[in-house]
């Protein structure tokens, strides 16, 4: 891998990982000794950072931006640290606000980009007698998992030993172009491999989601994960059900909508999790058809996001449950057909659906939105697989259908009878394509011509207040009818005093 750190030691990052584990200190390395291209930086997150020091407070880019600015690849997600309370940061960066009640951090706006700034932490807290658990700034559950964690640290050294892995303890300043590495994070960069600061049990005891970042660097990175981090996710996976299901859908969508779904599905089924955050295809995991249907819709899905286009939750909870949908659906279809009062096909999807989806819903809350694009995009597949060129023009004209072909064209590879609705859907597909992106030239022009019509008003507005500043006294053309017959009978006045003379 052609990476910046190839230019250290590894023998010497080698040794200060192994005396990190001991006490913590710093290993400092100039970003101009590793040729890094600091303009790669986000400017509103490097300003965010100038102000917060020239405040008087510590502050840092860190985590994702810095460690993969030091892969060689293009950074995003820049987030601050500070040492700076969350309540200092917002009268210190206006347009900023604290969220969060399990994390407080603080959200600066600037633009159209959000930094996230976060406090340091501290990794020890002094036992308090007689305290409330509601008055606590760090509370557990029973099974040690952080309900809320806002002990703010003084130190980065605090802070480092807060963060889950080496990889991304890595602190840059950009005002100083220094890194600060304090727990190993550049060997383990160097060695590609993903490893757990402190005891890997009891951090995934506090927190079991990051047994799932784990396997998300994994799959993202292509590092290998250390023995003794992967060691204790398959006695500790079930905790897993214990987060928040609104949480539990960001870290599913984190997993397979960002360019790394196929991977990620790998490395979930080889540590037994994906059955846990998709229950109902626990059945199915053993059947190579709904394998290799996943695997294949995952790789379509990675392809997608490597040219830059977006894949959006409801076409992956879609594929991802779908023989689960198609199963309960024809059970319910079979019961139906001794029915005194049959169901509509309608009333058969609607509760098809409501099945797995419920089910599902104990794991990732899917959004009510997505929940309707699920429904839609199944119910128009069972409309599929009995169209003829009447229906078929009907279902051209869903909202949905763009993405139901696409689904329907995944399907057919495994399920060549459906090729010749392939063919017959084909050319109602093409003239939808076409219609969308003309209707996208015509947004994009009429976005052109108001941001255009804006200027010249804005242009007229500056000629106008120019003119009327640079306009003499005796200037009529640019003075009111009023101001006219003022200045004309001043004029008169004047001659007949004859002080114009």
């Amino acid at each position: 891998m052609n990476i910046p750190l190839l230019k250290l030691d590894v023998a010497q990052l080698k040794q200060h990982k192994e005396s990190s584990k001991k006490k913590l200190s710093a290993y400092t390395i100039s970003t101009d000794e590793l040729g890094l291209d600091l303009s790669l930086l986000s400017e509103k997150a490097v300003k965010c950072i100038r102000i917060l020091q020239a405040s008087g407070f510590k502050a840092y880019l860190v985590g994702g931006c810095v460690r993969d600015l030091l892969l060689g690849k293009s950074p995003k997600d820049f987030d601050v640290s500070t040492d700076a309370t969350p309540n200092q940061i917002v009268k210190i960066l206006p347009n900023s606000r604290i969220i969060g009640r399990r994390f407080q951090i603080v959200h600066a706006v600037r633009g159209n980009e959000i930094i996230e700034i976060t406090t340091f932490r501290n990794n020890k807290v002094q036992a308090k007698t007689g305290v409330s658990p509601k008055m606590s700034n760090r509370v557990s559950d029973q099974s040690g998992m952080l309900l809320r964690d806002n002990v703010f640290g003084k130190s980065i050294t605090q802070d480092a030993q807060r963060r889950d892995f080496t990889i991304n303890a890595l602190y840059l300043d950009p005002e100083s172009r220094l890194i600060y590495d304090y727990t190993g994070g550049l060997y383990d960069l160097v060695k590609m491999q993903i490893d757990m600061i402190g005891d890997p049990s009891t951090r995934y005891l506090e927190d079991p989601v990051r047994m799932i970042r784990a396997l998300r660097f994994s799959a993202k990175l292509g590092f290998k994960i250390t023995k003794r981090t992967s060691a204790p996710i398959q006695k500790l996976k079930e905790n897993l059900l214990e987060v928040s299901n609104a949480r539990m859908y960001e870290e599913v969508n984190k997993l397979f909508l960002t360019g790394h779904g196929y991977e990620s599905f790998c490395i979930l089924r080889q540590f037994g999790i994906f059955e846990l955050l998709f229950p109902g295809t626990v059945e199915l995991l053993n059947n190579k058809s709904y394998t290799d249907f996943v695997e294949y819709s995952l790789k379509s899905s990675d392809a997608r996001s490597a040219i830059k286009k977006p894949n959006m939750p409801h076409f992956l909870y879609s594929v991802l449950l779908y023989p689960v949908f198609r199963q309960s659906y024809y059970e319910i279809e079979r019961e139906n057909e001794y029915s005194i009062k049959p169901l509509t096909l309608t009333e058969l999807t609607t509760i098809a659906v409501n099945n797995v989806l419920n089910a599902q819903y104990s794991v990732t809350d899917i959004p009510y939105a997505t929940t309707e694009s699920i429904t839609s995009m199944w119910r128009t597949q069972i409309q599929f697989d009995t169209a003829n060129e009447k229906a078929a023009a009907a279902l051209s004209e869903k909202g949905i259908f763009r993405a139901a072909f696409d689904f329907l064209v995944i399907r057919s590879y495994f399920e060549p009878y459906l090729e010749p609705m392939v063919t017959l859907l084909r050319p109602y597909y093409q003239r939808a394509k076409e219609l969308a992106l003309q209707r996208m030239k015509e947004k994009e022009q009429r976005k052109i011509a108001k941001k255009e019509k804006n200027a010249l008003k804005l242009e007229k507005r500056k000629k106008k207040k120019a003119t009327r500043a640079n306009a003499s006294f005796d200037d009529e053309q640019y003075t009111s009818k009023d101001r006219q017959e003022q200045l004309r009978k001043a004029k008169e006045w004047r001659k007949a005093m004859k002080l114009d003379i």
